[in-house]
């Protein structure tokens, strides 16, 4: 089929080809990589620092395992902690007192974490009881090599396993609603100022009488699409190789599967919003009158933004459900809980039928107002228009 008779993939390449080469559109993907940066590897930086990890124990043969652990460890070393019990070990671990406990077990020692183990405490800890106990042992005389390795085992048990550890699942929580923010209302406005600088050069009057209104629309609405879909492709690589450099690849294996969700999630909602955007930029005139237009499209965005980053338990799962919310509040909850499939599913559902029906509306409303001039429209003065 030939390109003329797809106006609207004639729009999307016009689109496409003015924002490569807008400043504004690579000024936002710079800063766009700069913060999602600055989110991968900021965890890594506070994990290193706070001067020695703290391990508490309950008895005079733990503290030894973990001050020879300490001096073999280099650098802030371990501090022992002394708690009365097992119990009081668990809630040091569990309030985040202590990085983990080293208590006894059947077969040696057992090093209690709270959704994990920090892997250079858990190899310290480990070389360290084998070497205590060695000790121990070989002043023993004759020794079977079985009886000499007694009592070295360290098994590691979780009091509150969980996907990622809570500090990084929090950061990756902010990261991906963020992103969906920042490009939805990043673009969303590129796309009101294209309409209103078309509408005041007159240049729609001219696409309007080549191209049908729609295909206008959804041109610009696959274009913008494309191009911030390009935008989260490069941030996902540049996540990739931060993670990498600072030793996170562990992570990827939770945050992977996740980023598939996302991506749908992302482009359902971005899609609905373009719509809506564009509609913005319709009512309008002159740039000025934006900031009127455009108010309801942020309010969309910045209500589910705040309610899925800071909202408590409860709120976020009813966020997640909720059509454009449920794409920053769905992802986040999966990296943070254990979510059902189903419940994806249902607030996949939900977002589709409610794409559907603002993208037909929106359409609706480009059409009436697209070609309006003189002065602003309202809202409901657009749904009071007759379709052209």
């Amino acid at each position: 089929m030939n390109v003329l008779d797809r106006p609207w993939a004639l729009i999307a390449e016009r689109e496409i080809s003015t924002k490569l080469r807008d400043k504004t559109f690579i000024g936002s993907t710079l800063v766009m990589l700069f913060i999602v940066m600055v989110a991968v590897i900021l965890p890594a930086i506070l994990a290193g620092r706070g001067g020695a990890d703290k391990i508490a124990v309950i008895d005079d043969a733990g503290a030894k395992v973990v001050q020879q652990a300490s001096t073999t460890q280099g650098g802030d070393g371990y501090e022992v902690v002394r708690v009365a019990d097992r119990p009081a070990a668990e809630q040091q671990v569990t309030d985040g007192d202590v990085k983990a406990a080293l208590l006894p077990g059947p077969d040696g020692y057992v090093v209690l974490g709270k959704d994990r183990v920090d892997a250079g405490i858990e190899s310290a800890l480990r070389e360290a009881a084998a070497a205590v106990g060695m000790e121990a042992n070989a002043a023993k005389a004759g020794l079977t090599p079985e009886q000499l390795h007694s009592g070295t085992k360290v098994d590691v048990q979780l009091l509150k396993p969980g996907p990622l550890p809570d500090l990084v699942s929090q950061f990756v929580n902010i990261g991906l609603a963020l992103v969906f923010y920042m490009t939805a209302l990043g673009f969303g406005m590129m796309i009101a100022q294209s309409v209103v600088q078309e509408k005041e050069s007159r240049v729609v009057e001219i696409l309007a009488a080549a191209v049908p209104i729609r295909s206008l629309l959804w041109g610009k609405v696959l274009g913008n699409t494309v191009l911030a879909l390009s935008q989260i492709v490069v941030i996902a690589a540049a996540s990739l190789i931060g993670l990498l450099a600072t030793d996170q690849a562990d992570i990827l294996e939770v945050v992977a599967p996740v980023a598939g969700w996302f991506v749908v999630f992302f482009v359902l909602g971005f899609v609905a919003l373009a719509g809506l955007w564009a509609v913005a930029g319709s009512l309008a005139t002159r740039q000025e009158d934006l900031g009127s237009t455009t108010l309801p499209g942020q309010m969309i965005l910045m209500i589910p933004f705040f309610f899925s980053v800071f909202a408590g338990s409860s709120a976020k799962t009813v966020a997640s459900f909720v059509p454009i919310a449920s794409s920053m509040s769905m992802p986040g909850r999966m990296l943070t809980e254990d979510v059902p499939i189903w419940q994806p599913l249902v607030a996949i559902a939900l977002l589709l039928g409610a794409t559907v029906l603002i993208v037909r509306l929106g359409a609706r409303l480009y059409e009436r107002t697209l070609l309006q001039t003189g002065r602003r429209l309202g809202y409901r003065e657009a749904l009071a228009l007759e379709s052209r």
